[in-house]
């Protein structure tokens, strides 16, 4: 048990540090302004404009991944269409982001819109995502039970109402935290919008040109506000668990 919390405590570690590192870094300023770095960044209309398109993908790549997610994950109910749903996600999950992005980016060439087109991104960012929102779905399937279904058609509900009446109320939770998910993991993604987003620029990409630059320590200050919204998005999400979590037992009193 000792080594497991030690080896745990090292991980935590590891993975705080460096964040908190970020952040206090972007606090230290020669003038005695500690939000200094933040008014450079700021006021930076490169990085503006990249975070508010960023954000504008991002919510609609949640959108569509969300959707797309949870009529994937029906599969769940029917054992033929979960194989091939299956086999989908893993050869999803496991196909190196640069090759999918260069595949997509040649389809776009092919095309004729790859310079300034967005809805490559989406479509990267989407097939990026789409594995962690069907097996969040599948984790919440689990857990209605057949009979629940069965009896919905014992009655001669449609499949659609007993989708959208009996299966969807009971993944709110679930369709929320994919929503979150998405977006975070959409908003701080790299290599596909690196290779997908043509003539514009997302947040993702500007802080790694001003790394990679080494022009001043606003890079930490944009480092940092991806923090905060991500840390944010977390909060909510708990808080959003915790609601849910409450209500269930509250009905179950009931």
């Amino acid at each position: 048990m000792k080594l497991a919390k030690t080896i745990l405590l090292l991980f935590l570690g590891l993975l705080i540090i460096p964040i908190f590192s970020i952040i206090i870094l972007s606090f230290h300023s020669s003038n005695g302004n500690p939000f200094k770095w933040y008014g450079v960044i700021l006021q930076n209309e490169n990085f503006t404009t990249a975070f508010i398109l960023s954000v504008l993908i991002s919510a609609c790549t949640a959108i569509l991944n969300g959707s797309l997610s949870f009529i994937l994950a029906l599969s769940w109910f029917n054992k033929r269409q979960l194989f091939l749903v299956l086999i989908m996600i893993l050869i999803l999950g496991l196909l190196p982001p640069d090759i999918l992005a260069l595949s997509i980016s040649k389809i776009s060439q092919f095309v004729g819109i790859s310079d300034s087109n967005l809805f490559f991104v989406m479509i990267g960012l989407t097939l990026y995502t789409l594995p962690f929102g069907v097996l969040l779905f599948w984790s919440r399937f689990y857990f209605i039970e057949a009979a629940t279904i069965a009896t919905a058609k014992d009655i001669g509900i449609r499949k659609f109402y007993i989708v959208t009446k009996v299966i969807l109320p009971l993944s709110k939770a679930t369709m929320i935290s994919c929503l979150l998910l998405t977006f975070l993991l959409a908003f701080n993604e790299y290599p596909r919008t690196y290779y997908l987003s043509g003539s514009y620029v997302l947040v993702s990409e500007f802080l790694n040109g001003k790394l990679s630059s080494g022009a001043d320590e606003s890079i930490y200050a944009g480092g940092s506000i991806t923090i905060i919204i991500t840390a944010f998005s977390i909060i909510i999400l708990a808080l959003l668990s915790a609601f849910f979590s409450r209500r269930r037992l509250s009905v179950k009193a009931d």
